[in-house]
């Protein structure tokens, strides 16, 4: 045993180092994800357990064999009390006869019985029976969420770090200008050409700067352990991810947009499967009503003897069979009662299922709206970043040549981070519009494949 689980450590070791030492693209993760989180392995057992349900449904229908047998010492045999029973004789005169306890019965008794027994007719098995198949889907669906809920998860702390990633970068770039534009400050202000109030003002641009890396250095932090958690890592596996360039330098094509197809939810699958099941919780309340029937064939062997060995021979054996028919046909409106109660749980959870297509609805309408507009935001928002890098370029150069103020300099700086750190967040917005949208639509599954 000792051995075993060190072999099964050693290959989860060198597995997941496998992995650490391996860049992972969005696809890539995703798929891990589906493939090795403990949700998606407790989803199939699930799965399992349903299968294995309807298999324990289908017994009922089946013959059920119940064998069983007894020993008995009787300590002390069991008396019967016989009253005294006067007799009259043919002379006239009155006896009396018997009176007081008898035993009856031996010390020692056995019997060993095996019976058999059938379903006939029980309407409350049957729909047992029928409510499998939309257990079944119940597991599946569940398993088909969680799977979703994986991919939307991942997808969404995947996009926050290449973003994050790229900021760190960025703003890391930004501090290099502002020290080395903070070390000429200083030496200029020693030779009497810049005032205390730029040193001050550079400093104070330096200090903001710096402050937003931490944010983003905490944004990234917080991403990485949600995403490494949705994939199914542990928190120590360092991971590198591979395609951050194809997302940070993708240019959005024209947008297509899917029209809105409730079916496709998987919330609505799940709602509409839980419903099923109501009904037939209303079918199964009903069936109570029902006679039921069923057949048994008995065989036994008893014995009995003043010693313990002669209960044992001979045996003498017995037979039966027989129908038993069982009817609570009223149960004083109990059942009434609970048949209206359950009509309208099913009467709840259609109108549930309305309001549920109405917000998704909603929700879809909402996620194509933003998908438009951080798709027009990114156009803007390109051109922005594109001007800011060529007046930052032209103010730095003048900067130089002693055209241009350090307040100048200053302002432009702080524009062409504003420019790109807005265009970084319209990326950002978009992708997870996008994959909004696919949520609300119940197409995740297909969004992860076309990756």
């Amino acid at each position: 045993m000792t051995k075993k689980l060190l072999t099964i450590a050693i290959v989860l070791y060198f597995t997941n180092t496998a992995l650490a030492q391996q860049s992972l693209t969005l696809k890539q993760s995703i798929g891990y994800g589906l493939n090795n989180h403990s949700s998606v392995l407790i989803g199939r057992n699930k799965i399992e357990i349903a299968k294995e349900r309807k298999r324990e449904a289908l017994a009922n229908y089946l013959p059920q064999v119940n064998i069983s047998g007894t020993v008995d010492d009787n300590l002390k045999v069991q008396s019967t009390f016989f009253p005294a029973i006067p007799i009259t004789l043919p002379n006239g005169e009155t006896l009396t006869m018997g009176g007081g306890a008898v035993a009856f019965g031996q010390k020692y008794n056995t019997n060993f019985v095996a019976q058999v027994d059938q379903q006939i007719f029980n309407q409350q098995v049957l729909v047992g029976i029928k409510a499998a198949e939309p257990n079944n889907r119940l597991a599946e669906l569940t398993y088909e969420q969680t799977r979703q809920n994986l991919i939307y998860n991942i997808a969404y702390a995947y996009y926050q770090i290449i973003i994050a990633q790229k900021r760190i970068e960025l703003l890391t770039q930004n501090i290099s200008r502002y020290q080395e534009l903070l070390r000429v400050v200083n030496l200029r202000e020693e030779q009497g050409v810049a005032t205390k109030v730029d040193v001050s003002q550079t400093r104070l641009n330096l200090n903001n700067i710096l402050s937003q890396l931490a944010v983003a250095k905490n944004i990234y932090e917080v991403s990485l352990n949600s995403f490494k958690t949705n994939v199914g890592l542990s928190q120590a596996t360092q991971i590198t991810l591979s395609d951050t360039s194809k997302w940070l330098n993708k240019i959005p094509g024209e947008m297509l947009m899917p029209d809105f197809d409730y079916t496709n939810n998987i919330d609505r699958k799940l709602q509409q499967t839980q419903i099923d099941l109501l009904e037939l919780n209303v079918e199964n309340i009903k069936a109570g009503a029902y006679p039921s029937l069923s057949f048994y064939a008995r065989y036994g062997l008893n014995g009995f003897g003043d010693k313990f060995g002669d209960a044992f021979k001979p045996l003498h054996d017995f037979s039966s069979i027989g129908l038993r028919l069982a009817w609570n046909p009223f149960s004083g409106f109990s059942r009434d009662a609970k048949v209206k109660q359950a009509i309208y749980d099913v009467q709840n959870a259609e109108e549930s299922l309305k309001l549920s297509e109405q917000l998704q609805n909603l929700q879809f309408q909402n996620s194509k709206t933003q998908l438009l507009s951080a798709y027009n935001t990114i156009t803007v928002n390109r051109q922005n970043l594109a001007l800011a890098q060529e007046v930052y370029d032209n103010t730095n150069l003048q900067y130089k040549q002693g055209v241009a103020q350090l307040s100048d300099l200053l302002n432009v700086e702080m524009s062409m981070w504003t420019a790109q750190n807005n265009y970084m967040q319209s990326l950002l917005d978009f992708y997870i519009a996008d994959l909004e949208l696919n949520k609300a639509n119940g197409t995740l599954m297909n969004y992860y494949l076309n990756l």
